[in-house]
């Protein structure tokens, strides 16, 4: 350390203050530091360093959004997540919660990524908000690929329009799977397996680092796939009664995490519950109460790292997991 910085301090801990004060509060880059003291540019970032490690800075992270810290643990114990965030929304309206959740998963998507990596993404409305609460970014070898068929139409919580708007987002390269989610001939699915562009894309997404996905549920009144016109409501009725509370990437689960065999399985064009099982991070978003048995049934299944979601959809989800699932009773 040159003999002149080191004379205007007395101890260490006033170098490390006055190094900290100056890149913390008033926002000096580091290169003005190293000039203002006549260090260089990795001494002073080596000061900060051990400023924060001796306790001299000490950062708080003020959430934009409030949480539940304690459904936060309690999720995280009951079912050995990485994480969990719980947004305390009371009184919202359903589109102001999927806004407020899609902030919330955006906070904490973004720890997660880096350039290089390969993130596979579903469809849905509250990953549409997801997409939307992003900053912009510049991940140019980041890969961020469709890994579920296309609702069709103009929706824009659709896969592709998300992939694209990720995409954009992020200054990454966007991959897309050319098919609809689902078609009406086992055939036809085949057939579209079959293709090198899809089995390319579907490999691509087998790899992934990490995997961004909703939760979908068998109750009509949420159902994406109904609305889309893929499932009618004896649809749903008869996926009720074979046991499926919800879905991944269009893959039943029961209220026990277990797959359920549907007449759909060998039509839907997108990753299956082991492709989803060998991603290293699985994130899940969903919220509303009315998707709590499916969001439980994701939990249970084991396939899921991470879950953010809301205070009213995680209470539920922590009262219907102490209870015995319905085939338990039966």
């Amino acid at each position: 350390m040159p003999r002149r910085t080191s004379s205007l301090f007395p101890t260490r801990e006033e170098l490390l203050a006055y190094v900290a004060s100056l890149y913390y509060q008033r926002g000096w880059d580091q290169a003005r530091i190293a000039r203002r003291l006549g260090l260089s540019r990795s001494m002073v970032s080596r000061l900060l360093s051990e400023a924060r490690r001796k306790g001299i800075v000490q950062i708080h992270i003020r959430w934009p959004v409030k949480t539940v810290p304690h459904l936060e643990s309690q999720l995280m114990e009951a079912f050995s997540l990485q994480g969990a965030r719980v947004l305390d929304a009371e009184n919202s309206s359903y589109r102001e919660l999927l806004g407020q959740l899609g902030k919330l998963a955006a906070l904490e998507v973004l720890p997660h990524l880096r350039d290089g990596m390969t993130v596979a993404v579903t469809w849905g409305t509250t990953l549409w908000e997801v997409v939307q609460a992003l900053p912009s970014s510049s991940y140019p070898r980041l890969r961020i690929v469709q890994c579920l068929g296309a609702l069709g139409g103009r929706q824009p919580c659709d896969t592709p329009a998300i992939v694209r708007k990720l995409a954009e987002t992020l200054g990454a390269q966007g991959y897309y799977l050319h098919a609809p989610v689902m078609v009406e001939r086992e055939e036809v699915a085949q057939r579209l397996l079959e293709e090198r562009a899809i089995q390319e894309v579907l490999d691509l997404a087998r790899s992934a680092d990490l995997l961004l996905v909703g939760i979908g549920t068998t109750q009509a009144e949420a159902s994406s796939l109904k609305r889309a016109g893929y499932l009618s409501d004896e649809d749903l009725a008869e996926l009720r009664r074979r046991g499926a509370v919800g879905y991944l990437c269009g893959r039943y689960l029961d209220l026990n995490g277990c797959p359920v065999s549907t007449p759909f399985d060998r039509r839907t064009i997108g990753l299956t519950l082991e492709d989803i099982r060998r991603i290293p991070c699985v994130i899940a978003v969903a919220g509303g109460t009315v998707k709590a048995p499916a969001i439980l049934a994701a939990l249970r299944s084991g396939l899921i790292d991470i879950l953010i979601t809301d205070k009213g959809a995680a209470t539920e989800v922590l009262n219907l997991h102490l209870q015995r699932s319905p085939e338990a009773r039966g």
